[in-house]
């Protein structure tokens, strides 16, 4: 079975779905405006085609080994953009299959000059099809497509880039569902900037007293997110108590987070690593 599933609300909403009959499916449907959403083959675990929805006619060539790499033909405007994408992942795609079986061969040998030659053959293709990918929506910077790909790819932005990039969009757009995902995402990295206050909020120590991070009094403050399971984490651990026995009576206060879902192991970690 195929499905049209949009996830906007963050809920799975599935708009059409349709049986595959002699390798052909049809979809139906309407919406009342543009909407993006996804094709699945849902409990094949083998990934979704982005599909921009409008009142119009598809022709979808259905990839049933990996769904990203399905073709849909037709669409609205916003489909022929993304679309313009889809060709531009296609030459990643085939750079892969390509070397296929001679790098699932290498892999086991990791260490072989021919393995490396191969990532760095990868590499370089990733590379420029990243750059080939940007230039496109710097093309498209003011459509729908770019939108999505911004607030698909929100996370990785910096405050700056992430603002300017926003702030190209027409008022139609940044006031759109996904428009204001990323409004709100901006507000949240302004508040995490440097320079900027650390909003207030409280969590529990060790024996079950709750206190708030603004009532502690310090001319510096260090906040620690851990947990127990992390490694890296671990390991910084006693360069953070050394720096808090060297500074603490000149003002420093350090406040560990755990991210722990089990106090047990909390309390632990913090008697091994002599936690203050």
């Amino acid at each position: 079975m195929v499905c049209i599933i949009s996830y906007l609300d963050k809920k799975a909403d599935t708009l059409a779905k349709a049986e595959i009959k002699e390798e052909k499916f049809e979809l139906k449907g309407k919406v009342s405006n543009l909407t993006i959403a996804t094709l699945q083959i849902p409990g094949k675990g083998i990934g979704h085609a982005p599909i921009y929805l409008e009142n119009t006619d598809y022709t979808v060539r259905l990839n049933p080994q990996n769904l990203e790499m399905s073709e849909i033909i037709g669409g609205g405007e916003s489909q022929k953009i993304a679309h313009g994408l889809f060709l531009i992942d296609q030459n990643l795609s085939q750079a892969i299959d390509s070397i296929r079986d001679e790098y699932i061969k290498e892999a086991n040998n990791p260490q072989s000059t021919r393995f490396q030659e191969l990532n760095t053959f990868l590499d370089s293709i990733q590379q420029t099809i990243e750059k080939q990918k940007e230039a496109f929506l710097q093309k498209n910077a003011t459509t729908y497509v770019a939108l999505n790909h911004i607030a698909q790819n929100a996370d990785r932005m910096n405050l700056k880039e992430l603002t300017e990039r926003y702030e190209l969009f027409p008022a139609e757009l940044q006031n759109s569902l996904l428009g204001q995902q990323i409004k709100t995402q901006i507000k949240k990295m302004q508040t995490l900037a440097p320079g900027q206050i650390a909003p207030d909020f409280t969590v529990q120590t060790p024996d079950g007293k709750s206190f708030n991070l603004h009532s502690i009094k310090a001319k510096a403050k260090i906040i620690d997110f851990w947990a127990s399971w992390c490694a890296p984490c671990r390991a910084l651990t006693p360069q953070l108590v050394k720096l808090y026995n060297e500074f603490h009576e000149q003002g420093l206060e350090i406040i560990g987070i755990s991210l722990d879902d089990k106090k047990e192991a909390w309390i632990k970690a913090i008697e091994e690593e002599n936690i203050p």
